[in-house]
């Protein structure tokens, strides 16, 4: 069985990305996706070319390094006909940050923001167009012990 290597990257389409721009300006750099890149994507994403600042319609939010691995990053791209994501969109966070995060949220311009602690500590919340994103500090599973030694 091929074993599960992580997720590359996701490319979320948003009607507007002049309403949410400044919101992933200030959310994904604190999630460690701090180098912004901005691309011409053509509809439907089969052609993507790098862009300027002046003249672009997607946005992509990456880590600055990565060391034995591809960059992951986060892509907004402009589609006028696009609705906001049904489902959801979580990323981890430290345990313990949720307060911090919980205020930050508020500042940025986060909606419909929830909180859980019930066996399940995550911040449920949307962005300034209605997508559903979840950030998440759920513990590391524990390792599986070995048996003891026989005999």
């Amino acid at each position: 069985m091929t074993p599960f290597l992580g997720f590359d990257h996701v490319d979320m389409r948003v009607p507007s990305l002049a309403a949410v721009e400044r919101f992933y300006d200030a959310l994904l750099p604190r999630l460690g996706l701090t180098k912004k890149t901005y691309a011409t994507v053509a509809f439907g994403g089969a052609a993507w070319t790098d862009a300027t600042v002046e003249s672009y319609n997607a946005v992509e939010y990456a880590e600055e390094s990565a060391s034995g691995r591809p960059r992951q990053f986060f892509g907004v791209i402009e589609e006028t006909n696009a609705q906001p994501a049904r489902g959801r969109i979580a990323f981890a966070v430290e345990a313990g940050a949720l307060d911090t995060w919980q205020t930050t949220l508020r500042e940025i311009g986060a909606r419909e923001i929830e909180r859980n602690d019930d066996g399940y500590p995550a911040l449920f919340f949307t962005d300034p167009v209605g997508t559903r994103l979840e950030l998440c500090a759920r513990p590391a599973a524990a390792e599986p012990t070995a048996p003891p030694p026989s005999g």
